[in-house]
């Protein structure tokens, strides 16, 4: 019973120190500067989506360099492509800070960052090699500078005012370092764009890896079918971006299911350590893989859900597998045997056994679908459907199981569309009975 005690309260004290670094308390804190500091980029990143970048600011001041880059490699793009806008937007949050901050925040990041930032905003031109355009034959307004060492004229490009004013931001670079801001126009001058954007994304691409998310081809591994045999793993942390659960992680760990009941028995801080690492690294790689960023909290939060609930199910799937004839439950002793797993399996192979259990479902619904009675109710146009509650609740749930990646819907009367993962084999037998009634009321309504 001690030793129970002890394993659960480390992994408890883990999720207490990670829940201890959310951002509301950091705004609250005395030592911002050196609490903000010790967050890993992620955690800083989660933090200021979490806040918003308006209630973010004073924390946003205090930002490492790592942190920083962090940031904006995890705002600014667009899949393989550099968003101007979404850069201008961050930058925004320090215009009130003085132009130094300013400067000195964007000299921070990668010089291509900078040169992409500035090129997609501004048109420059070279009082000595370029034909300077003439105001009398704008026909519209064109915002216009030169630069403060006479050499260039620069002219805002787009019609959509950006967040942070590009004109304001390159004299405030001038103020800051002159011959560091002229070398960074020369650059945007001369250099290609795509050759500089791909080199910005190469660096981004390593960077985003290390945090597990990884590219969008690699990720879809999730979705595969499961090896049969555990490969070879240590349980030693990697050396890498990522060392612990970020608050907005570690507050889904607070439900219990066989994962987390698991975790709980774990008392080696290595082997807790990497496998909190690997289920950040799940978490991410799933965001990838469900094909969206993580730009938008709330979704991070859904999938973090979805990805804790697929792992305790590919947990209970390989015990079943083992002792076909016992039923799991919450004992300790099926939780023990989970670690076992643990041990063996990686999150990422763990998520993989969750969605091959179901597989099941899918070939139910194709089953179904090929019914007559079944395929007419599913076709019939929204204007011809029923209004019933029960009915529109079928079809979120049918919807929800007939998506790319099968999800747990329509339970919810209040919000039909709300979707889950599926957390243990109860949803999936909760669900093929479902599924069977729904073809049996059809059945007899013909």
């Amino acid at each position: 019973m001690t030793n129970n005690i002890i394993e659960l309260t480390r992994f408890r004290a883990d999720l207490t120190r990670a829940l201890a670094r959310r951002g509301a308390r950091l705004l609250e804190s005395e030592n911002q500067a050196e609490e903000v500091a010790s967050l890993e980029p992620l955690e800083a990143y989660l933090i200021a989506r979490e806040l918003g970048l308006e209630q973010a600011k004073p924390l946003l001041l205090h930002l490492t360099q790592e942190q920083l880059q962090a940031n904006i490699d995890l705002t600014c793009w667009q899949r393989h492509d550099f968003q101007a806008s979404a850069l201008g937007e961050w930058l925004a949050a320090f215009i009130d800070a003085d132009t130094t901050i300013v400067a000195q925040t964007f000299l921070a990041l990668d010089h291509e960052v900078q040169i992409l930032f500035l090129a997609q905003t501004l048109k420059v031109y070279s009082f000595e090699d370029d034909q300077i355009p003439d105001p009398e034959d704008d026909i519209e307004e064109t915002l216009r500078a030169s630069t403060p060492d006479g050499l260039y004229l620069l002219e805002v490009k787009g019609d959509e005012p950006m967040k942070i004013n590009p004109l304001g931001l390159v004299g405030a670079l001038y103020n800051y370092d002159e011959e560091e801001a002229r070398h960074l126009i020369s650059s945007v001058r001369w250099e290609m764009p795509s050759q500089v954007e791909e080199e910005a994304l190469r660096f981004r691409s390593n960077r985003m890896h290390e945090l597990g998310f990884v590219a969008a081809d690699e990720a879809t591994i999730l979705f595969t079918p499961p090896r049969q045999q555990p490969p070879p793993r240590s349980l030693e942390p990697d050396e890498c971006a990522v060392t612990r659960l970020p608050a907005l992680y570690a507050q889904l760990l607070g439900e219990s299911n066989l994962l987390v009941r698991a975790l709980a028995l774990i008392s080696e801080p290595s082997a807790l350590c990497r496998l909190e690492q690997e289920l950040v690294w799940a978490i991410n790689t799933a965001i990838i893989a469900y094909g969206e960023t993580p730009r938008d909290i709330e979704y991070v939060a859904d999938i973090a859900m979805r990805v804790r609930d697929t792992i305790s199910l590919g947990l209970e799937s390989l015990l079943t597998k083992m002792s076909p004839e016992k039923k799991p439950k919450k004992s300790t002793s099926d939780a023990l045997r989970a670690v076992d797993l643990m041990k063996q399996w990686s999150m990422r192979d763990l998520f993989r056994h969750g969605y091959a259990a179901t597989e099941p479902l899918q070939h139910d619904l194709k089953k179904a679908m090929q019914l007559a009675s079944f395929h007419a109710w599913y076709s019939l146009p929204e204007m011809k459907q029923s209004d019933e509650p029960e009915d529109r609740l079928n079809r979120a749930f049918v919807n929800a199981l007939k998506g790319r990646h099968p999800l747990f819907g329509g339970f919810d009367p209040a919000n039909p569309e709300k979707t889950q993962a599926f957390a243990c084999r109860a949803d999936i037998i909760a669900a093929q009975l479902r599924l069977q009634q729904i073809i049996i009321r059809l059945g007899q309504t013909r």
